[in-house]
C-alpha cells in the first residue's frame, strides 16, 4: 500500500491545480458524452493552464481513450458501421501522409483552412442543407483520408468526420454513437504511436488514472443530458459546438 501511495505521490499536482484539472476533464467529458466529439478541443487548453502543453496533449489522448471505454458498449450497438468500416482504415492509411503535409505546409495555414470549412458547413447545415444518406464508397474513403491527413498534420481528425455524420439525415443517436466509435479507434491508434515513441509516459498514465473519476461523472452527466434533449436540440447544440471549434481553432492559428 505504501509503495502504491509513493507511486501516485510522485505525479500528484498541488491541490488547486488538481481541482482545476479535475474540473476541466469533467467539463470536456460531459460535452463529449453529450455530442460525441470535442473532448480534446475543450480539455487541452484548460489542462495547459496547470500543465505544460507537452504533458497536456498526450494526457488528453489517454483520458479520452479511458473515458471512451465507458461509452463503447452503448455506442457500438447504434453506430453506423457501414461508414466506420470505410472511414477508420482510410484515416489510418492517410496519417503518415498527414505528417508529410505538416512538413510542407504551415499548421497555422491548415488550421485557418479548417476553420473556414467548418464555419461554411455550419452555415449550410443551419440553412437545412443535408448530404444524402448513402454516399459513394470513394467519397466516404475520401472523408476518412482527409481525417487521417488532418490527424497526422495538425492532430485534428474530427472536422471532416463530424461534417459527414452531422450533415446526413440520420438520427442523433446514430450520429453520436458513430462519432464516439470513430474517435475511440483513432485514440487507440494515437496512443499506440505515443507509447512506442515515448510521447505517452508513465507519468501521463498515472496522472490520467488519478483524474479518471471525472471521466466517470462526466460520462454519466453527458449521457443523461443527451437522453433529455430532443432531436432538434441536439442538432442546434452540435452546430453551435462546431462553430465554437472553428472560432477557437482560428484564434489559436492566428495567435502568435
Amino acid at each position: 500500500m505504501s509503495s502504491l501511495h509513493e507511486l501516485f505521490a510522485g505525479v500528484m499536482l498541488p491541490a488547486p491545480d488538481f481541482a482545476a484539472a479535475f474540473a476541466a476533464v469533467l467539463f470536456a467529458t460531459t460535452m463529449k458524452a453529450f455530442s460525441g466529439f470535442g473532448f480534446g478541443l475543450a480539455v487541452v487548453p484548460l489542462l495547459s493552464l496547470v500543465l505544460p502543453p507537452a504533458v497536456a496533449v498526450p494526457m488528453s489522448l489517454m483520458l479520452d481513450l479511458i473515458g471512451s471505454t465507458q461509452l463503447v458498449p452503448m455506442a457500438r450497438k447504434q453506430a453506423d458501421w457501414h461508414s466506420l468500416r470505410l472511414l477508420v482504415p482510410a484515416a489510418f492509411v492517410a496519417i503518415p501522409f498527414g505528417i508529410y503535409v505538416l512538413g510542407a505546409v504551415s499548421p497555422h495555414v491548415l488550421k485557418v483552412g479548417i476553420s473556414f470549412i467548418l464555419l461554411s458547413t455550419v452555415a449550410l447545415m443551419a440553412s437545412g442543407a443535408r448530404l444524402p444518406l448513402r454516399l459513394p464508397v470513394p467519397a466516404v474513403l475520401g472523408v476518412g483520408g482527409v481525417a487521417g491527413l488532418l490527424s497526422g498534420g495538425v492532430a485534428m481528425p474530427g472536422p471532416p468526420v463530424m461534417i459527414y455524420f452531422l450533415a446526413r439525415p440520420t438520427s442523433a443517436a446514430i450520429n453520436r454513437s458513430s462519432l464516439l466509435m470513430f474517435f475511440f479507434f483513432t485514440d487507440v491508434g494515437s496512443i499506440t504511436v505515443g507509447l512506442i515513441s515515448g510521447l505517452v509516459s508513465s507519468h501521463t498514465i498515472l496522472l490520467s488514472l488519478l483524474l479518471s473519476p471525472a471521466l466517470v461523472i462526466g460520462n454519466f452527466l453527458g449521457h443523461r443530458l443527451f437522453g433529455l434533449a430532443h432531436e432538434h436540440h441536439y442538432r442546434r447544440i452540435t452546430l453551435a459546438l462546431l462553430a465554437l471549434i472553428a472560432v477557437v481553432t482560428m484564434t489559436q492559428a492566428l495567435t502568435p
